[in-house]
Order: C-alpha cells, then structure tokens, then sequence
C-alpha cells in the first residue's frame, strides 16, 4: 500500500507507473548491518533509482558494484580516502551511530541518515553541503524531505528547487 505522501509525490511528478516487481531488502539490510527506514524503502518501491526535478538523486538497494545503490554510497563514504574532518562532528558506516548515505544532489550536496535509535524511521535526515560548508537536520522522513525539496512550498533550505524547478521524475535507465 503506497503512503499518502508517496502518493501525493507521484501526483505532482506526473509518475503512473506500476510497481514492476518487489525489492528483497534482506542483503542491503545485511551489507549496512541496519534496516533501512521504510519511507525510503516505499520510494526505492515506488519509482526505484532515479533523480526527481532535475537536482535530487535517490539509490535503489543494490550492491557496492551497482551504480545508485544505497550500498555503494555507504561504501564510498566509508572510504579512508574521506577525510574525517569532512564528517565531523559524525563518523561513517560501519562505525556504531555511523551515519548512511541514502541519496544527493546535482551540486553534489550529500543525505545521510543519523540510525540514533532502534527505530530507522524516526532517524533523522543530515545534509552535507558540496563544500562541505556545513550541515543541516531535517527530522523528517524521506518522502517528506523529497516532496519539501521538490513542491513548491519548500521548506527545507537550501535544498528547496520547487519554486526554480518544475516536479520531475526521471528514472535511471537499467
């Protein structure tokens, strides 16, 4: 059953695509060592990897080979080559409370999940910057930051794109 959220995204980016199959999460939940919150999971369901209004880049499970997967962002923010002064004050995956990489920008602006409970769906949503400038926290669910940074109401600065950029949807091609 799709979440009224979900829903109301796929209205305002015209998205009337059926489900094709459903997802296992079981390995990507084993690879992480955690489970994934379920409005990313309803998402991934819904429309699977692709980039809404030109700007906002959501993964799919997959594995550390699979381009846009949830695992391979993780993999590739736990590389030592990342700098843990670009994490600071927060540590990567595998580390405990280690933050996952869920999704990005077309400015290279990065989300991560902070798993601070038992409970992934109340985790909430950290931004880095693409100058590592800063960060910022959204304590909301994923497909309330992706219908925020893509409506026109907007609401979670300065991610926002709905009043400069019509609401799309636009798939990876498999």
């Amino acid at each position: 059953m799709t979440s009224a959220l979900v829903r109301e995204i796929a209205d305002l980016v015209g998205w009337d695509r059926a489900r094709t199959a459903d997802i296992d999460w079981a390995p990507a939940e084993q690879t992480l060592g955690l489970r994934i919150p379920g409005s990313f999971k309803e998402i991934a369901e819904v429309f699977g990897p692709g980039e809404f209004s030109q700007y906002l880049f959501v993964s799919g499970p997959g594995d550390e080979h699979a381009s846009e997967s949830l695992v391979r962002e993780v993999a590739l923010w736990s590389e030592p080559t990342i700098s843990a002064d670009v994490m600071r004050p927060y540590l990567p995956r595998p580390a405990a409370g280690g933050l996952v990489a869920w999704g990005r920008t077309c400015q290279a602006d990065t989300f991560f999940w902070l798993p601070d409970s038992d409970d992934p769906d109340s985790w909430p949503i950290l931004a880095l910057e693409e100058d590592f400038a800063g960060w910022h926290r959204f304590d909301m669910t994923v497909s309330e930051f992706i219908l925020k940074v893509i409506g026109p109401s907007g609401g979670v600065h300065p991610f926002s794109v709905g009043d400069i950029v019509p609401p799309s949807f636009q798939p990876l091609d498999r």
